[in-house]
């Protein structure tokens, strides 16, 4: 039986775990998730997208402290279905065939685990909502289609939902655009009439040599993420689909770089003929946390008081914190011990999630405990 915080957390981090809840397909763990909420007394609600929002009301007398929000999402990456994990050395970790799902699945466990201690030891509070999000994995979708409305009169908000040391926040995260382009060529056979086609994937080839890829500058990055085109070997290919990604620090910045993306495809198509399609979405906005923000001294105030190791970080990836700053929030995303998200390295010190369970509890707790 677990007793210590660490191993209460981890424990329930394993059983959430042992849950498969891939993007757009979390209804099993939002099942689950509804039953340990109403468990925990927090009334519970769902909408239209199938996110879960829970309502948990402040200790009597403090009704009036500021209103928190807790956010984490409940999909994980495909490759984290079926995961095995078990505890080593005191790391929760998989066998090495799939990842582990500790992204995010340590965040819903230390805010379950810190709300039990919460209600179990009496301690006091303020009010309380916790946000759970589905298909964040691939987009952000759940959080694009929660009414953010519902969150205005939040005044400190915490996603749990990023890599490296309790203690880290993210002070700047990326906008990010996908973009699809279809090069158009011509089939004719490759043995009989070669010179009559135009190969599109030879297109689709001189537009990437040409394109400025991977690490661009400390701001921004793109990548091409798939090609597919042909069928056989005896046909000229006439069409070929290749699928890209940019993130930059701005929106602006992101499609300054879908251009010169864009203009790559023109000069192929120029020296090849045939044409194209390019057609890009912005998957969601970037933000930048001012270093004085409200929402950060005060998170560097609860470190102090945890002797947690603050870590003011910029990150390449996204989270539910984009769209919800984007939204005039202030929510900032906090990293949760886990490393080698989405990868079958991935793990997590159970020490972490003891630490991270704490530092929720501290979140919540009224200001008065600061001073």
């Amino acid at each position: 039986m677990p007793k210590t915080l660490a191993e209460r957390t981890a424990a329930t981090m394993m059983e959430l775990i042992a849950i498969h809840s891939p993007s757009y397909h979390e209804e099993h763990a939002r099942k689950d998730l509804v039953v340990r909420l109403k468990d925990l007394g927090i009334e519970v609600e769902i909408d239209g997208a199938g996110n879960v929002l829970g309502t948990l009301g402040a200790t009597k007398g403090l009704e009036k402290e500021p209103l928190v929000l807790l956010n984490c999402h409940m999909d994980t990456v495909p490759n984290a279905v079926n995961a095995k994990p078990f505890v080593q050395d005191g790391v929760v970790a998989t066998d090495g065939s799939t990842a582990l799902g500790a992204d995010d699945k340590a965040g819903i466990a230390a805010i379950l685990e810190s709300v039990r201690v919460m209600e179990a030891e009496q301690k006091p509070h303020g009010p309380i909502l916790l946000l759970f999000t589905v298909a964040e994995e691939v987009g952000l979708e759940g959080a694009k289609a929660f009414d953010m409305d519902r969150l205005r009169s939040v005044k400190r908000g915490y996603t749990l939902d990023a890599s490296g040391s309790v203690g880290t926040v993210i002070t700047r995260a990326p906008a990010k655009s996908d973009a699809k382009v279809v090069f158009h060529g011509k089939a004719a056979h490759a043995g009989f009439t070669p010179e009559k086609g135009i190969n599109a994937i030879s297109m689709a080839a001189r537009a990437i040599d040409n394109m400025r890829l991977l690490r661009i500058d400390g701001e921004t990055t793109a990548n091409v993420g798939t090609i597919r085109g042909g069928e056989v070997t005896n046909i000229v290919c006439d069409r070929c689909e290749v699928t890209l990604e940019v993130r930059s620090t701005t929106s602006e910045r992101v499609q300054q770089h879908l251009t010169h993306l864009e203009l790559c495809c023109i000069k192929a198509i120029g020296a090849f003929g045939g044409s194209y399609e390019f057609d890009s979405v912005e998957l969601y906005p970037g933000y930048v946390v001012p270093a004085d923000a409200p929402e950060l001294e005060y998170f560097a105030k609860v470190c102090k008081k945890a002797n947690i190791p603050y870590n003011p970080v910029p990150t390449g990836g996204g989270s539910d914190a984009n769209i919800m700053r984007n939204k005039g929030l202030p929510v900032i995303t906090l990293g949760i011990g886990y490393s080698g998200a989405h990868s079958t390295s991935e793990s997590i010190p159970m020490e972490a999630l003891g630490t991270l369970t704490h530092l929720v509890g501290l979140l919540c707790a009224p200001e008065s405990t600061l001073e």
